[in-house]
């Protein structure tokens, strides 16, 4: 980990570094190793480890000690949704479908708030391709959802 990171100075039991995930001036990002070798990391800006690690070119499992179980473990966000790699939740694991539907109602919700505009439309778009998601089932979500709620 020590190795992809910037400006590690020894602090106490751990190190500290600059943080991969914003501009930082003043090394904020703590490092330390537990007794069974996990790496922890706390960014004293706030930013998430997800974030961290993601830019410092870094999987998720790299934050486990090498023939560790916790490395082969699956991760779920919310007790539901797999953990990609990354450390973010891989919404592809869901399905076209599932997606469609959840990116349908944050539009649904959206146009009910009059505010379903070429923005939103943008982010569910950048959304639907994040996650795997097909654009068109995400469209025909959309509408569905929109007609739905107009009909009630």
């Amino acid at each position: 980990m020590l190795s992809h990171l910037e400006s590690v100075h020894r602090s106490g039991d751990g190190f500290i570094a600059r943080c991969t995930a914003h501009e930082d001036s003043h090394p904020s990002l703590s490092v330390r190793e537990t007794p069974d070798g996990t790496v922890l990391l706390r960014c004293r800006a706030g930013c998430s480890t997800a974030d961290i690690v993601r830019n410092a070119g870094l999987a998720w499992v790299d934050l486990f000690e090498r023939g560790s179980r916790e490395r082969l473990r699956p991760r779920r966000w919310q007790g539901i949704v797999p953990i990609a790699a990354h450390g973010r939740p891989a919404l592809v694991s869901l399905g076209d479908d599932v997606v469609a539907a959840w990116l349908g109602e944050l539009g649904r919700l959206a146009y009910a708030r009059d505010r379903l505009d070429t923005r939103a439309l943008a982010a569910l778009s950048t959304l639907a391709g994040a996650s795997g998601s097909s654009k068109a089932s995400v469209r025909v979500a959309l509408a569905a959802a929109i007609a739905g709620d107009l009909s009630a």
